[in-house]
C-alpha cells in the first residue's frame, strides 16, 4: 500500500474506514478460557448443540401432570376427581406411566410422566393428596413443554464472532460446557504527547493540565476488549515517542498516540511517522472534529495517532479504531450502529465539513443542549451516547430536523 498523497486533500470517512477494512487481518491467536471469565470476549468457534434442550418434557409450572382427555367437562361446579399416584420434584423422574384417571403432582421443571400430555395448574384444583379435584378442564399439550423445544441437538447456536454477553454464556452453560474457545484480547500502546501535560495525582504547575486524553484511550480500549499494555506521557520529543514505539512494538497489536499531528511547531508526530518509516495511508480526514489524523502501519502493526483536542481524539477513536478492532477480532458487536431520528434541540452552526456533534439519544429524539463544547472541552462529553452525524454543506439545523446519528 502507497502511502495517501497529503496534496490530494483529507480523505473521507468512508474511504478511510473502507481502506481500514481491507487493510486489517485476523490476529488469528485464540484461547481457552473458563466460562466464568468469557464475559466480553469474542467466541472463535461454532458451538453446536450437544443434546435437545429440555432434554426431556417438562412442565412449566407447579401442578399435576394428567391425561387432558381426563379433564373434559371440569368447572368450579362440577369438578372431575383424578387418583393421585405419585409426585415428581424437579430433578426426579416418575419412571411408570401414567393410566387413565390417574395424575401426579409435578413441580416447576420436574420430567412430565410418560402417558401423560398436559400439566394443571396447582390453583385450578383443590391441592389434593390421594385424590385431586380439577376444577378446570386442559386440552392435551397444553402447559407442556417438549423435548427439544428450546433447542435440538446438532443446531448451530452461537457463531464465531459473537461478543459474549449474559446471555450467550447461559447457552454455553445450558450445553454443560466448562470453558470456550474465544479469541485472545489485542494487545495496545497507548503514548500521549505534549509537553503541558500532567499526571493526575500530582500538583498543577503553572501552565500545566492533567492528561486525560491517556485515561480516555486506556478506558474504551478495554472497554472494548483491548489489553493495554503500557499507557505512558510523553513530552513533545519524537525521539523519546520513537524510542517508546521501537522498544515495545513487539510485544503490541497497535499503537494509539493522542497529539501532535497538525501543523505546529509542536506537532511532532509528522516526523516520528517519517523516521520510523511508518507506512501512512491516511494523513487527514474531512471531518470535524479530527481531522488532524494520521494512521499507517509500522512494522505490519497500526499505528493511529489522534488529535490532542480531548473530543477531537476521542471522535477520532471512535470513527477510525472501531473497524480496525473488528477487523482483528472479528467481533461485530464493535462495529458502529448509526439511526436516523429527529432534532429535540436546534443546532445553530454552519457545518462546511461533515461534522460529528455529541448528542444524547432517547426515545428517537436527539437532545443537544449541554453537550456542544469546544473540541478542548471535557465536561460537555458526560452522558452522551451518541454522535449527530451533520452533512458537509449543511446550514443552520432547526429543531425537529431529521438527521443520522451513530449510537456509542
Amino acid at each position: 500500500m502507497r502511502n495517501h498523497d497529503a496534496a490530494a486533500g483529507p480523505m473521507g470517512l468512508e474511504e478511510a474506514v473502507k481502506l481500514l477494512k481491507r487493510e486489517t487481518l485476523p490476529l488469528g491467536r485464540v484461547q481457552s478460557v473458563p466460562l466464568p471469565e468469557a464475559l466480553g470476549r469474542t467466541l472463535a468457534e461454532r458451538v453446536f448443540a450437544t443434546h435437545d434442550q429440555p432434554p426431556f418434557p417438562r412442565s412449566p409450572l407447579d401442578g399435576y401432570a394428567v391425561i387432558g382427555e381426563d379433564t373434559d367437562g371440569a368447572a368450579a361446579e362440577s369438578p372431575v376427581t383424578l387418583k393421585v399416584i405419585a409426585e415428581v420434584d424437579a430433578g426426579d423422574v416418575f419412571a411408570d406411566t401414567l393410566q387413565p384417571g390417574e395424575a401426579v403432582r409435578i413441580m416447576t421443571g420436574a420430567p412430565v410422566p410418560n402417558g401423560a400430555n398436559a400439566v394443571i395448574r396447582q390453583e385450578n384444583t383443590d391441592y389434593g393428596e390421594d385424590q385431586v379435584r380439577l376444577y378446570r378442564s386442559v386440552r392435551p399439550w397444553q402447559n407442556y413443554v417438549f423435548q427439544g423445544e428450546d433447542y435440538k441437538e446438532g443446531h448451530l447456536l452461537v457463531r464465531p464472532g459473537a461478543c459474549l454477553d449474559a446471555s450467550t454464556i447461559a447457552v454455553l452453560a445450558s450445553l454443560g460446557l466448562e470453558s470456550v474457545t474465544v479469541v485472545q484480547r489485542p494487545r495496545a500502546l497507548v503514548i500521549s504527547t505534549g509537553s503541558e501535560l500532567q499526571h493526575p495525582g500530582e500538583p498543577l504547575k503553572p501552565g500545566r493540565i492533567y492528561d486525560s486524553n491517556l485515561f480516555m484511550l486506556q478506558a474504551q480500549l478495554k472497554d472494548w476488549g483491548v489489553d493495554v499494555a503500557e499507557a505512558i506521557c510523553c513530552q513533545d520529543d519524537p525521539a523519546l515517542v520513537e524510542d517508546y514505539i521501537r522498544s515495545r512494538q513487539e510485544e503490541v497489536d497497535l499503537i494509539f498516540t493522542t497529539g501532535g499531528v497538525s501543523v505546529g511547531k509542536r506537532d511532532i508526530m509528522h516526523e516520528v511517522f517519517r523516521d520510523l518509516k511508518v507506512e501512512k495511508m491516511i494523513g487527514g480526514l474531512a471531518i470535524k472534529p479530527g481531522s488532524a489524523v494520521l494512521c499507517g502501519k509500522y512494522r505490519g502493526k497500526w499505528l493511529l495517532a489522534l488529535s490532542g483536542n480531548p473530543y477531537a481524539s476521542f471522535v477520532g477513536l471512535q470513527l477510525l479504531a472501531r473497524p480496525i478492532l473488528c477487523g482483528l477480532t472479528g467481533n461485530d458487536a464493535l462495529k458502529m450502529v448509526y439511526v436516523n431520528a429527529a432534532l429535540a434541540d436546534s443546532y445553530d452552526k454552519a457545518s462546511p465539513l461533515r461534522r460529528f456533534v455529541r448528542a444524547y439519544l432517547q426515545e428517537g429524539l436527539v437532545y443537544l443542549e449541554g453537550h456542544t463544547g469546544g473540541n478542548g472541552d471535557v465536561a460537555s462529553g458526560l452522558h452522551i451516547n451518541a454522535l449527530l452525524d451533520i452533512p458537509a454543506g449543511t446550514k443552520a439545523m432547526e429543531a425537529g430536523s431529521r438527521a443520522s446519528v451513530w449510537l456509542l
